[in-house]
């Protein structure tokens, strides 16, 4: 496989792990005027990161070395 796509990959996979973990770590609540206050930040950027990952992992294996 290529090495430095399959690197970004993993790279990718954790960030959208992290995210993923930051958002239920952080939870939500509702406060006592009623607003609801949540990280939601980290849903698109988790999903985002996850997309890329998998995006690099597929380059990096249609980029391998052929034998």
């Amino acid at each position: 496989m290529h090495r430095p796509l399959l690197i970004a990959s993993l790279i990718g996979f954790a960030a959208g792990f992290a995210c993923w973990w930051l958002y239920q770590w952080n939870g939500s609540y509702v406060d006592q005027d009623g607003v609801l206050h949540e990280q939601f930040g980290f849903i698109p950027l988790g999903v985002l990161s996850f997309v890329l990952g998998f995006v690099l992992l597929v380059l990096a294996w249609l980029l391998r070395p052929k034998k």
